[in-house]
């Protein structure tokens, strides 16, 4: 049998861990996300990353009584939370809105409560102190924090049934069974986090080990669902809803140009960075499509550069020239490397080509 005190520190460093890594899971989204073609894609996810930290800092610090991460997060970061489900949807069916109406639309009722709640900190704010007071005291601490608009019930009850709309629309629009393990525990949250706030601030909880492990799950299947959505399942994803999927029109013209695709590879720097910047499409562009092709930059460059050396020894330059003027001349420092290159595109040692 585990002390009452012992446990109760489990249960309040488990909330404070799991609230610790929500941080990195959220950079990690972001930055997973970045790779994605469209930007209103990668601007989905990363709202929803930070909805998502929001919403679990403030069920935790509400759990664990943390009065200074919850006058920290609650009256200027909750907006995130109400725009979570509208972002949420777009970042699964990766489908950007319509119109502007459709947009003010989505983001109204994040925009109210993040402006109400800006206002009742600025105008009335809330100290530490009086918090502590609130836990308390209070009937409802909601009713008391969100001071100059009013209570605000009726809005955390709304919530889950806000988040749920639209994630539910998301699976029923991609039919993405996958998508449904990362959005019931997510879900799940929300129905939590309502039933707290909507509780009088001064009662205790025995939730927090359950808290705790749907939050590191959820951690988990975030981590799953980003490494195993290859760039070949969001193409199939989109084609399935008719959703156009990128074009590689400027990047296929370039690369068609034989001589000026030849003179920016055999550049002894060439880096993706520099290539993007020489050739006017952006870096994500180019990885998308190197994504798609099943290719890496080192790959696709080898390959230029060797088909470049093979079409020069073709026209008689090793009549003229030194191997080593060869390998300079397509960009390498070493003839080693030439060689290595040569036999990894053609399949044949250099040796046995020259011989």
């Amino acid at each position: 049998m585990i002390p009452v005190e012992i446990l109760d520190v489990i249960e309040f460093s488990l909330l404070r861990t799991a609230a610790g890594c929500y941080i990195p899971l959220a950079l990690f989204v972001i930055t997973t996300a970045a790779r994605r073609p469209d930007a209103f894609e990668r601007y989905s996810w990363g709202i929803s990353s930070l909805g998502i930290v929001a919403l679990v800092w403030l069920l935790n610090g509400y759990l664990n009584q943390n009065t200074i991460m919850l006058s920290f997060m609650y009256p200027l970061f909750f907006g995130f939370v109400a725009l979570l489900g509208p972002a949420y949807y777009f970042a699964l069916v990766a489908r950007r809105v319509n119109n502007v109406g459709n947009a003010i639309l989505h983001i109204a009722p994040a925009a109210f409560i993040f402006l109400s709640s800006l206002i009742g900190k600025v105008k009335a704010p809330t100290s530490q102190e009086q918090l502590e007071v609130f836990f308390l005291s209070s009937e409802r601490l909601p009713a008391q924090v969100w001071s100059l608009v009013g209570d605000q019930y009726l809005t955390i009850l709304l919530f889950p049934v806000h988040f749920g709309a639209y994630a539910g629309a998301a699976l029923w629009k991609t039919r993405d069974m996958r998508q449904a393990f990362l959005t019931l525990p997510l879900f799940l949250i929300s129905i939590i986090f309502t039933w707290v706030y909507s509780s009088p601030g001064n009662q205790e909880w025995d939730i927090h080990l359950c808290v705790g492990a749907i939050e590191i799950l959820l951690i988990a299947l975030f981590i799953y669902h980003f490494l195993t959505d290859t760039p070949k399942v969001q193409y199939e994803r989109k084609e399935r809803l008719h959703i156009e999927p990128i074009n590689y029109h400027d990047v296929i013209a370039f690369l068609e140009d034989t001589d000026l695709s030849e003179k920016i590879f055999c550049e002894s720097k060439i880096s993706l960075d520099r290539l993007a910047q020489q050739t006017d499409i952006e870096a994500i562009t180019w990885r998308n499509y190197l994504n798609d092709e099943g290719l890496s930059f080192s790959d696709l460059k080898k390959k230029i550069r060797v088909n470049y050396a093979v079409r020069l020894i073709e026209n008689g330059f090793l009549e003229k020239y030194t191997i080593d003027s060869l390998t300079e001349t397509i960009g390498y420092s070493s003839r080693t490397s030439f060689y290595a290159a040569y036999k990894e595109i053609t399949g044949t040692n250099w040796s046995r080509t020259k011989n």
